[in-house]
């Protein structure tokens, strides 16, 4: 009975004292913290900015979300396997991200490459990202720091994923003949389903064009 009683005390002390050391001081720690003023750096904000003029209300750009806002993985044998495949990719994030306007698809992944040199680090992300996208099917496109201003460029690399072209605007002619270009849709073949440019002229002249291709406002 002696022995039980020594028991329970030593249990009684050794949870008073878990509580009193462990517990209750993490309840009692205070953290401060402050603003970082800006989410992106200068190079960052001045890409973002190029990349909405270029997108207009053709698709939204999302800046730094969380991988798993994108990505989920496949459905696993238990739940503890998915969990931790979530966390694999909880502490990464994509650069931007392009989504339709209209339902928030997404369309593409854009790496953005700052200009800093490879580190350890950046090239394992790197390969991650590369992985990811591959897998999720998700188009990844790379910029560079030096094209953070060239919305044309920005355009021409953004339109095979989303549609950039307003066709009542857009007025185009044959490189070939000079002749006004006609939007048509392909019934057949590969690209069936598909709008494309033809010269009016057909079956004169039979130049075509890819729909997607954005031409810079100067050209």
């Amino acid at each position: 009975m002696t022995n039980i009683f020594i028991v329970v005390i030593a249990l009684v002390a050794f949870f008073l004292i878990i509580q009193k050391y462990i517990i209750g001081s993490s309840k009692n720690d205070e953290y401060v913290y402050r603003s970082k003023k800006s989410v992106q750096t200068s190079s960052e904000t001045a890409f973002f900015n190029a990349l909405k003029t270029a997108l207009g209300d053709k698709g939204v750009a999302l800046a730094k979300p969380n991988m798993t806002t994108v990505l989920t993985p496949a459905p696993t044998k238990t739940k503890k396997k998915w969990a931790a495949a979530v966390n694999k990719i909880a502490r990464y994030h994509f650069d931007f991200v392009v989504c339709d306007p209209r339902t928030m698809e997404v369309r593409c992944v854009i790496a953005f490459d700052d200009g800093q040199p490879l580190d350890k680090s950046k090239v394992e992300r790197e390969k991650l990202l590369i992985k990811l996208c591959k897998q999720a099917n998700i188009p990844l496109i790379g910029a560079s720091v030096k094209h953070s201003y060239q919305v044309g460029r920005l355009k021409r690399l953004l339109a095979t994923h989303i549609d950039l072209i307003e066709p009542d605007k857009e007025v185009r002619f044959c490189k070939k003949c000079g002749s006004p270009m006609v939007i048509k849709l392909a019934n057949q073949g590969e690209f069936k389903g598909r709008r494309f440019f033809t010269c009016s002229r057909q079956p004169m002249c039979t130049y075509t064009e890819n729909y997607n291709v954005v031409f810079d406002e100067e050209a």
